[in-house]
């Protein structure tokens, strides 16, 4: 694709003209990165209807203006505002996040010939689950969320209280929070609505990993920059060491800029990283991360950091700019852009060629000086400018007032419970819980509802005061009258306007808006389950139709299985009556016709034995009654001749019977 594809084609698109509203909507002033490249997809974030937009970029450079875009809806959509949008190394994942939450979407799978999730679908539906959603949205804010660099399943946050915690986004039963790194004292006390700590430059603002994959930088607001290992593999319940602060040489009186506020990390595995820092002022400092030379042989963890050049950007800061002015983003190896309030840097870096050409030539070419020869290249490529109010801050969690006489006063504002906190409670009160059943209560308490948040929106910094005073020490109204001054009074009015206007009506414009956003985000969602409900009920009533119309094909088919099998039946007794007789079935037809001849030759002998049987039968008895009448009695030796004779002819008929059994066996007669 080439830049005549995106200043023409891609500029004109129905998304960006959609896009338009929603982005117009955005008062708050801060920066934001809400495209994401992947794949030949770009994803953009649609803070109007509450999704995520996406259009596949090679089908539009195919057919033009008819590809149209896509709407990912989420299932949990985030109850928070969406600055940043990270998808995934295997793009299987989408992350959206912002300073009170971090939501994780499964993309749906992309088949068909354009490419499209869902085979083309408008509008698609993604399961989506937050992180930590109370935890994260009442301990402060989010400073950056990033996906472990040797782990697809894995995401770090990084928390305003000086903590990273590693989550496991894979689980069946959700995400799960790993593992919690301390990386510094956790800031308590308020100073002028920050943090001691965040004042004082003492808290984490951003961290990186390295290109090997096997640490992390954290940078501090006061430019401290620490490391620490990221392994995944180690399942030791100790922390992972934390080492530094790193030294920076040549050193420097302001340790090159007391208001750091982004860290970004260049270059391979195979060549040294190449650290850019950046400062608020717009300062970008080029370091190398290499051991330290001056360290003792001992220290294994010896790293340092040197500086090759600083890049200072033609930026005028504004006296309103939010505390994190400045985001640094890797376009290609070896650039990378400085996003600010004034526009957009692209920033190129000829030293990252030098150090892979310098590691590659052998010993004796090998001239280190010839490494910071060529300096690095800005380029301004946008100049803009972001207007609108800064968000009012948060209010305290709890205040309790003791007066003189004993009266305890509380204002009611939300507590903030960690997990172990709650966990101990509920062990408490219900000894007999499972863990599994704790960690589904634990899970459903840290989601935040709607209420939470207009209850938020509508928490006011400063209010009128608790009114406790000793009725007999009163003024009465005479008093009052007396030492009354117009002066007094207008300045009361005035201060009571101002009240109004910024505790009261602009919270209730800001509660407005966000209602108004919801019922809109709410309202989507319905007209989208309406939508699939109906294609729904047409896909069932289609697969209802095709059913019985399948059914009816089914028996259609059996009769006319049938009626081929008894056609093929006839076609093979012709076959076999047509066919020429074989060796052997001439063989078997001799024999059955011998075996006929026999049975004629046979026939009348077997009449003529049947008729001697019955002849010798009827003679016998015609014998034994004649043998009764007689009153003389035989002999001995008559009647021994008489049985013997007797009974051969008895075993001469018995012979005779079993051959006719034969004859008539081999013969089959019945």
């Amino acid at each position: 694709m080439d830049l005549h594809f995106y200043d023409n084609k891609l500029v004109n698109h129905k998304l960006f003209r959609d896009l338009k509203a929603s982005l117009s909507d955005d008062t708050s002033g801060k920066l934001k990165n809400l495209l994401e490249l992947r794949d030949d997809v770009l994803y953009v974030w649609n803070s109007t209807e509450n999704c995520l937009f996406s259009l596949n970029l090679k089908h539009l450079e195919e057919n033009g203006d008819e590809t149209p875009y896509q709407q990912l809806h989420f299932l949990t959509p985030p109850s928070f505002e969406v600055e940043r949008v990270m998808m995934s190394s295997c793009g299987s994942r989408i992350c959206v996040w912002g300073t009170q939450g971090v939501t994780i979407a499964e993309l749906p799978s992309r088949w068909g010939r354009g490419g499209l999730f869902d085979s083309g679908s408008q509008t698609v539906l993604c399961k989506s689950y937050s992180l930590d959603e109370k935890f994260l949205y009442t301990t402060g804010e989010i400073r950056r969320v990033h996906w472990h660099p040797i782990s697809l399943s894995h995401v770090l946050v990084l928390v305003s209280n000086n903590a990273i915690r590693l989550y496991n986004v894979t689980l069946k039963t959700g995400p799960k929070l790993v593992k919690t790194y301390s990386i510094g004292p956790k800031p308590t006390s308020l100073l002028a609505g920050k943090t001691i700590l965040d004042s004082l430059g003492d808290t984490a603002v951003d961290f990186t990993p390295t290109p090997d994959a096997e640490h992390i930088l954290i940078l501090r607001g006061d430019g401290e920059i620490y490391m620490m290992d990221c392994d995944l593999t180690n399942k030791s319940p100790l922390q992972p060491k934390l080492v530094g602060p790193l030294a920076i040489y040549p050193p420097a009186d302001d340790n090159y800029g007391s208001d750091s506020c982004c860290i970004l990390c260049m270059g391979g595995s195979d060549i040294p990283p190449l650290v850019v820092i950046a400062t608020s002022s717009a300062a970008l400092y080029h370091c190398l991360l290499l051991p330290n030379s001056e360290k003792e042989e001992s220290d294994r963890d010896g790293y340092a950091l040197y500086v090759v050049e600083t890049v200072e950007l033609d930026v005028v800061p504004e006296p309103d700019a939010e505390p994190y002015p400045v985001q640094l983003i890797k376009c290609t190896d070896d650039t990378y852009a400085c996003v600010h309030a004034a526009g957009a840097h692209t920033v190129a870096l000829p030293v990252l060629a030098a150090l892979r050409h310098y590691a590659r030539a052998p010993d004796a070419e090998g001239e280190a000086a010839a490494l910071c020869v060529t300096s690095s290249r800005a380029a301004h490529v946008l100049r803009g400018g972001l207007r609108g109010a800064r968000p009012a801050r948060r209010a305290l969690p709890v205040l309790l007032l003791l007066c003189r006489d004993g009266l305890l006063l509380s204002r009611p504002l939300a507590p903030l419970c960690s997990d172990d906190e709650l966990y101990k409670e509920m062990q408490l009160k219900n000894p007999a819980l499972e863990l599994d059943e704790i960690n589904a209560i634990l899970k459903e308490r840290q989601k935040v509802s709607f209420t939470a948040i207009i209850q938020e929106i509508l928490a006011r910094e400063a209010s009128q005061p608790l009114l406790h005073l000793d009725r007999r020490a009163e003024p009465g109204p005479r008093d009052c009258l007396e030492y009354s001054d117009v002066t007094v009074y207008w300045q009361l009015v005035t201060q009571a306007t101002l009240a109004l206007r910024g505790e009261y009506v602009r919270r209730q414009q800001r509660a407005a808006a966000a209602l108004a956003r919801k019922l809109h985000a709410l309202g989507a969602l319905a007209r989208q389950y309406r939508d699939w409900a109906a294609d729904l009920q047409n896909e069932l009533e289609q697969a209802r139709q095709q059913s019985a119309a399948l059914r009816e094909k089914c028996i259609v088919a059996e009769t006319r299985q049938e009626d081929l099998n008894n056609r093929c039946s006839a076609v093979l007794r012709q076959l076999r009556q047509s066919a020429a007789v074989s060796e052997a079935e001439g063989a078997l037809l001799d024999e059955l016709r011998q075996h006929a001849r026999t049975h004629r030759r046979a026939l009348p002998r077997l009449h003529a034995l049947r008729e001697r049987a019955r002849t010798h039968a009827a003679q016998m008895e015609k014998w034994r009654t004649e043998y009764k009448k007689k009153d003389i009695a035989l002999g001995r030796s008559h009647s021994e001749t008489i049985s013997s004779v007797l009974q051969q002819q008895t075993a001469q008929i018995a012979t005779l019977i079993e051959e006719t059994k034969l004859l008539r066996d081999q013969l089959s007669l019945v």
